[in-house]
C-alpha cells in the first residue's frame, strides 16, 4: 500500500524579506492619491492613532493590530499601498484556491490553509480580513470534514477488518479482505499520521487472518496426506483378502476395512473419488464369488429338500418323523436359511410346509377319523375339518 507523504504545506510567495517582515509598500502608479478619498475608503478596514499608527481593526478572525507607523506627511501613500497590498493577499488566497482543487491530498491542502491563514493575520495590510479568512476558514471546515469523514471510513474498515482476522470462513473471509482492500483503496485520508496508525491496524489484521489461514491449510494438506496414505494402505489390505474363500472370516474382515476407511479421514474430494473407486474395485471380486457361493449352497440344499429323506415309515403320514428337527440343516452365518428357497421354488415350499404340518396331523388321528362320513365317501369339510392326506 503506497501512501503519499508529502504533506508539508504548499509554499508561499508572501514577500517576506530575510528578518521576516514584509517589504515596506511601493509607492502607487499615477502619484500620490487623494489622503482624504484614501481614508474615507479605508476608514471601514482601519484607523489612524495620535502617534501616526496606522491600525487594523479587529474583526471576527483578526485583533486590532499596528500595521505601519510613518510620519504624516508619508500617511495618504502608505494607507493606498496597504489597500493594494490586501488586494494582492485576496489574489494569493484565490490562486491557492485553484490549486487545491487540482490537489488529491485534503490532508496537505489544510495544512497549506492553516499555513496561509496564520501568515494572513500578521499580513501588513489594510482590508476585509473578515471576508478573507472567513472564506478561508469555511475551506478549513470543509477539508476537515473531508479528513473526518475519511478517518471514519478508514476507521470502519480496520474494525471490520480485525472482526473477520478471527473467523473460519477461509473462503468467504478471504472475499472480505480483499473487499475490504479495495474500499480502503478508495476511503479518503485521515491526515498523514492517522494515515499511518489506521493502516498498521488494518494490515495487522489483513496478516493475522492470512497467517491464519495459511496454517489452516497447512495441517489441512498434512491431514490429507495421512488420510491418502491410510485409505492406500486399505486397498492394499483389501486387495490381499480378495482371493479368500474364506468367505464367512473374510466379509467380516471386508467390514472391518470399510470401518477403518471410514475414520482414515478425506484426502480431498476427488482423491476420495478416486481412492474409493479403487477401493470398491478391489473388494468386488470377493463379493461377487460370495453372492455366487451362497446362491450355490442354496441352490443344492434346495435340490435335498426336494428329494426328500430316508425311506417312509408305513403307517405315518409321508413317512415323517412325528416331532423330529425341520429337514434342510441349520442357518448358516452369512447367508440365508439353509433349505429355503430365495427364488420362490414351488417343490422346495410344499416340502417345507409339509415338513412343519405333517408331524402335527399325526398327533391327532382322531380327526382324521372324524373327516370320513359314514358310507366312506367323501364328504363336506367343516370349519375345522382337515383334508385327508390318503
Amino acid at each position: 500500500m503506497t501512501h503519499d507523504t508529502d504533506d508539508a504545506p504548499q509554499k508561499l510567495d508572501l514577500d517576506e524579506t530575510e528578518n521576516g517582515r514584509q517589504a515596506p509598500p511601493a509607492a502607487p502608479q499615477g502619484g500620490a492619491p487623494d489622503l482624504a478619498e484614501l481614508l474615507r475608503t479605508g476608514e471601514r478596514w482601519g484607523w489612524v492613532d495620535e502617534d501616526g499608527g496606522i491600525h487594523v481593526r479587529a474583526g471576527r478572525f483578526n485583533e486590532d493590530r499596528v500595521v505601519a507607523r510613518v510620519p504624516p506627511s508619508k500617511r495618504a501613500e502608505t494607507i493606498a499601498n496597504l489597500l493594494l497590498r490586501f488586494q494582492e493577499v485576496e489574489d494569493r488566497y484565490a490562486a491557492l484556491r485553484k490549486e487545491l482543487r487540482r490537489s488529491k491530498n485534503p490532508a496537505r491542502n489544510l495544512k497549506s490553509l492553516q499555513s496561509f491563514v496564520h501568515w494572513v493575520e500578521g499580513a501588513e495590510a489594510i482590508g476585509d480580513y473578515d471576508s478573507l479568512l472567513g472564506r478561508a476558514h469555511d475551506e478549513i471546515d470543509r477539508i476537515g470534514g473531508v479528513i473526518a469523514e475519511g478517518r471514519a471510513d478508514k476507521l470502519g474498515l480496520v474494525e471490520r477488518a480485525e472482526a473477520i482476522a478471527e473467523s473460519n470462513k477461509w473462503r468467504l473471509a478471504g472475499e472480505a479482505m480483499d473487499e475490504l482492500m479495495e474500499e480502503w483503496k478508495r476511503a479518503g485520508t485521515a491526515g498523514r499520521e492517522e494515515d499511518e496508525v489506521l493502516w498498521r491496524r488494518f494490515k495487522d489484521a489483513r496478516r493475522t487472518f492470512f497467517n491464519r489461514r495459511s496454517a489452516h491449510f497447512a495441517e489441512l494438506k498434512q491431514s490429507r496426506a495421512v488420510a491418502r496414505e491410510a485409505k492406500e494402505a486399505l486397498i492394499v489390505r483389501a486387495g490381499e483378502l480378495a482371493p479368500s474363500t474364506d468367505f464367512d472370516e473374510t466379509f467380516a474382515a471386508m467390514q472391518d476395512l470399510l470401518e477403518e476407511w471410514k475414520r482414515a479421514g478425506s484426502a480431498g474430494r476427488d482423491i476420495d473419488d478416486q481412492l474409493w473407486e479403487r477401493f470398491y474395485a478391489v473388494r468386488d471380486p470377493f463379493f461377487e464369488r460370495r453372492k455366487a457361493h451362497l446362491a450355490e449352497q442354496r441352490r443344492r440344499q434346495g435340490g435335498a429338500a426336494r428329494g426328500g429323506g430316508g425311506p417312509r415309515e408305513k403307517g405315518r403320514s409321508g413317512g415323517r418323523d412325528r416331532g423330529g428337527p425341520r429337514r434342510g440343516g441349520d442357518r448358516r452365518p452369512g447367508g440365508p436359511p439353509a433349505g429355503r428357497s430365495r427364488g420362490g421354488d414351488p417343490g422346495v415350499l410344499r416340502s417345507t410346509l409339509g415338513d412343519l404340518v405333517g408331524p402335527l396331523r399325526d398327533l391327532f388321528p382322531a380327526d382324521r377319523e372324524a373327516e370320513k362320513p359314514e358310507d366312506g365317501k367323501p364328504g363336506k369339510k367343516g370349519k375345522n375339518a382337515k383334508r385327508s392326506e390318503e
